[in-house]
């Protein structure tokens, strides 16, 4: 396989207080508006990390995103992973593209900065390699805390990209940001006539 699209979907949500995978956009849930996109960017394998969005469990619970992530590398084994969040309402398949194109070009881990995901991330024996010790270490199976992409991007000697639209990478962890978000949404949607 070489590049498979994942939906990451596991949060537990509990700042939204619903599941954010279905919360709806333009008359589609989030987690289909992902898809959709990740679709838009030529991939033919795309999977939802998370139990509770209908997707696939992590292997290391309460590991965060990268947990989700290593499973899905262990479970599939692409070459690559063009990875988005699904709390991500202004987020293009002109982005994705972007990181995907950029990143397998580089053969880097490729991110916008100042942002961790979404991301285009190589799959090689290093970094499944440090994340099995990382998930398997003192620290992790002490305080919970998983791996960072931060960590990651540095052992990955990443590419960060400059996007010029900062509110593409805006994300959504609230009642309150999800109903700010989709008042712009809104608004860019009677600008452009579409309602």
């Amino acid at each position: 396989m070489d590049c498979l699209g994942i939906i990451v979907a596991g949060g537990q949500s509990s700042r939204m207080g619903e599941n954010k995978a279905f919360l709806k956009i333009q008359q589609r849930t989030m987690l289909e508006h992902c898809q959709q996109l990740l679709g838009q960017c030529q991939l033919s394998d795309i999977v939802v990390s998370g139990s509770n969005s209908g997707g696939i469990a992590d292997v290391v619970e309460q590991g965060g995103p990268l947990a989700g992530i290593f499973t899905l590398i262990q479970k599939y084994q692409p070459r690559s992973v063009l990875v988005i969040p699904v709390d991500m309402p202004f987020i293009g398949a002109s982005h994705l593209q972007e990181l995907h194109l950029k990143g397998s070009l580089a053969n880097k881990a490729t991110h916008f900065d100042n942002c961790s995901l979404p991301a285009f991330i190589p799959v090689n024996a290093l970094l499944s390699d440090f994340l099995q010790q990382q998930f398997n270490s003192p620290e992790f199976l002490s305080s919970g805390k998983g791996p960072s992409f931060k960590k990651v991007f540095a052992l990955t000697n990443a590419q960060s990209l400059f996007i010029n639209n900062k509110q593409a990478l805006l994300n959504t962890n609230t009642p309150q940001e999800w109903q700010q978000a989709m008042q712009i949404k809104q608004q860019q949607n009677i600008s452009k006539g579409r309602i």
